[in-house]
């Protein structure tokens, strides 16, 4: 396992070494703004398999963390006026949109569900990374199934010693996770209220228009 400090994740040769792994469909671990997550190149069903046997899941889609908003509008039919509009203003954060994913993804990759989750996070770092990549990132909590999550990379360590990659944030603060908004059918349904969950249901209310 190779383990990278998140400040130094941009250097030269720690780019490559990233790019290389998740190339060759290998998994790493990185913090986020809510909890560390487990993922590798989206764009990859190795990657997706990978993951599945990480966290002893199988079947379940995954969620794609994005560098950009222009990454985020590459994977997606179409971003509603809802999201152009006002819900945009959400992010970079603590949110995960479900969006009607691009007819140019492989339906593997989505596990035929028909929609895809998205998150920009609020991490700077992260999303440098992600960019530099050029490819969105499976996003999914670095936990086995059906546990809690790890938000300690020496806990993340233990857990899963077959990880290629480690990218070390520090521990990371308590949190509930992402909140989850369906953009796929009429108005926008909350799904899951996870960090700023407030935040969300403002603006969806109409009531927090100077969001950021």
């Amino acid at each position: 396992m190779i383990v990278i400090p998140l400040a130094q994740v941009l250097e030269p040769g720690r780019l490559a070494s990233i790019r290389d792994c998740l190339c060759a469909g290998g998994v790493l671990a990185y913090p986020t703004d809510t909890l560390y997550g487990l993922g590798g190149n989206f764009l990859s069903p190795a990657a997706h398999a990978a993951v599945d046997r990480l966290k002893g899941r199988e079947g379940a889609p995954y969620s794609a963390a994005v560098g950009s908003l222009a990454m985020l509008e590459s994977l997606v039919a179409e971003a509603p006026d809802i999201f152009r509009e006002s819900l945009h203003k959400l992010l970079p954060g603590k949110f995960t949109f479900l969006f009607a994913p691009s007819p140019s993804l492989d339906p593997n990759l989505l596990r035929r569900s028909g929609k895809i989750g998205i998150r920009l996070p609020g991490l700077p770092p992260l999303l440098e990374l992600i960019s530099a990549l050029g490819f969105p990132l499976v996003s999914t909590s670095a936990n086995r199934s059906g546990e809690a999550p790890l938000q300690d990379p020496a806990a993340i360590a233990r857990e899963f010693p077959s990880l290629d990659l480690l990218i070390d944030g520090g521990a990371l603060p308590p949190s509930r996770g992402s909140t989850v908004i369906d953009l796929t059918a009429g108005p926008p349904a909350l799904l899951r209220a996870g960090d700023e969950a407030e935040r969300a249901q403002a603006l969806l209310a109409g009531t927090d228009e100077d969001a950021p």
